[in-house]
């Protein structure tokens, strides 16, 4: 019985040394990205740590013939001709099915909610959807990327200029759900509130 509590003890002695040195490795300088919404492994915490890591997870498990080229990794170089340097080609277009990227819902949000609501608008799709935007809650009906209710989509997606959108359309969601925050009932419109 003695053995039994000295090799638990010392398992979990284990376990807290193995975590301790995996945080360590993380280290504690700031993060050197260019992406203003990078957010480095040692300023990651609760949610925010659990929403990368499985994000992270979905990707390495996604077959390779439905994973999504994210906007950074379709950004093609043109070669150099002689006309000049070579040149960056504009990003690819986003999926028409399944989970997008944290990067391209980022993308989708920078383009239609003002700056300084762009972390809690990519919080609330993420609470909200998993960034699927077609996801869909059986139980309101709510669908899209930002869970719009079918009784005031077609009233969002006309007022963000996206009438007769489809509420899967990420694009559409995104905008309409712009419109919602800045024109209809603020941050209370969604159930998550980032």
């Amino acid at each position: 019985m003695r053995f039994r509590r000295l090799s638990f003890v010392a398992g979990w002695a284990a376990v807290v040394l193995l975590a301790v040195a995996g945080f360590a490795a993380f280290g504690t300088s700031g993060s050197t990205q260019a992406d203003p919404g990078f957010v480095a492994p040692e300023q990651m915490v609760g949610r925010d740590a659990g929403m990368r890591a499985g994000l992270a997870f979905a990707q390495l498990a996604a077959d390779p013939a439905e994973t999504q080229v994210s906007t950074l990794e379709a950004t093609q170089t043109t070669p150099a001709t002689d006309d000049g340097p070579a040149a960056e080609t504009s990003p690819g277009t986003i999926a028409e099915a399944g989970w997008l990227s944290q990067v391209e819902v980022r993308a989708l949000v920078s383009k239609y909610f003002a700056e300084e609501d762009v972390n809690r608008a990519v919080r609330v799709a993420w609470c909200e959807s998993r960034f699927d935007p077609n996801s869909a809650n059986l139980r309101t009906g709510a669908v899209g990327l930002f869970q719009h209710l079918p009784r005031y989509w077609a009233e969002r997606a006309e007022n963000a200029g996206f009438a007769g959108a489809e509420p899967g359309d990420p694009e559409a969601s995104t905008a309409a759900a712009a419109w919602a925050v800045y024109h209809g009932g603020g941050w209370d419109t969604f159930a998550c509130r980032g």
